[in-house]
């Protein structure tokens, strides 16, 4: 983890939903302090829940017009900047690896975020879609 957190970026947080601390992308930061995650494992967005070091106490002087919020399509960007490899097309018998490009009939072009048995999770310009995939 890197000593500069952006949105966008990585952060090790509580997840509310896995109740396990996991990796998660960071959403949205209010003064300089992270306040909106979602898990890379089970896709649920919460407000952060990191050590007590980690997410300073909000002032009461903050406005909810200082927010910052990633959208799906910043994020899609993002993941397309960082994928590796050619753009492959989906087809339901192929097998991908997290970081892969694919090209999609139906909804576009995408990146693999998670390989699970026999499906994918795979973040479109629209929406994070879980694909079926031949991966053992």
């Amino acid at each position: 983890m890197t000593d500069k957190i952006s949105t966008g970026g990585d952060i090790d947080a509580y997840c509310t939903k896995c109740k396990l601390n996991l990796e998660h992308f960071v959403l949205a930061i209010v003064a300089g302090a992270v306040v909106k995650v979602k898990c890379k494992t089970c896709g649920s967005i919460h407000r952060f829940k990191g050590t007590p070091a980690a997410r300073p106490k909000a002032t009461k002087k903050e406005s909810t017009s200082s927010r910052t919020f990633v959208s799906v399509q910043a994020q899609w960007e993002a993941a397309i900047d960082s994928a590796r490899g050619p753009e492959l097309t989906y087809d339901m018998k192929s097998s991908f690896q997290d970081g892969d490009l694919i090209v999609h009939n139906s909804f576009g072009k995408g990146v693999v975020l998670k390989t699970y048995f026999g499906k994918c999770s795979v973040l479109f310009r629209d929406k994070e879609r879980l694909l079926a995939t031949s991966n053992t």
